[in-house]
């Protein structure tokens, strides 16, 4: 397996590999019927717009040509959130390759990355109900944020997200 940048071409694979994982993972979160409705030829045209733009970066991780999963990371876009704060805007891999080790390569890819930009610290987002993704962000260094929760909505479900938080400025982990 590799870790390399996310190109144009890749839109495709990191649309498909968005709809699975959430089809996947948030069963029992959101909505069924949500979950069915949704379309990698939607995501796939924000991916393509996404990796044209500046504003993030992307990596995936690649087994003989084939897309596993990937990484989004970029400035944080917290209201309030100063030059020194990273995010990690979404991170994804393929159902069929969980629990491989992907997920943790991508993670130590693009916190070399943060840590090279001279952010000090980097926040995430997860859905507070998504047990399985925040023991796998706790066992990766996230703790916590508290404080920081905020309540989405999808597909006529609200639900709770809280924000966790890794500091940058010691060692890697």
């Amino acid at each position: 397996m590799q870790i390399r940048r996310a190109v144009i071409q890749d839109a495709e694979a990191i649309a498909a590999i968005h709809v699975r994982a959430w089809q996947e993972a948030y069963r029992g979160i959101i909505p069924d019927e949500y979950l069915r409705s949704l379309r990698s030829e939607r995501r796939e045209v924000m991916w393509r717009e996404a990796l044209q733009s500046a504003d993030s970066d992307t990596w995936v991780a690649e087994d003989a040509e084939r897309v596993l999963g990937w990484i989004n990371t970029g400035p944080s876009r917290d209201a309030g959130a100063d030059c020194r704060a990273g995010e990690l805007r979404a991170l994804y891999v393929d159902p069929g390759a969980w629990r491989r080790g992907i997920g943790r390569a991508l993670w130590r890819e693009a916190e070399a990355a943060l840590r090279a930009a001279k952010f000090e610290h980097v926040t995430l987002w997860v859905l507070e109900a998504n047990r399985s993704a925040r023991r796998f962000y706790e066992a990766i260094g996230f703790g916590a944020d508290l404080g920081y929760e905020r309540t989405i909505e999808r597909g006529g479900a609200s639900l709770r997200e809280i924000r966790l938080r890794l500091d940058l400025r010691g060692p890697s982990a």
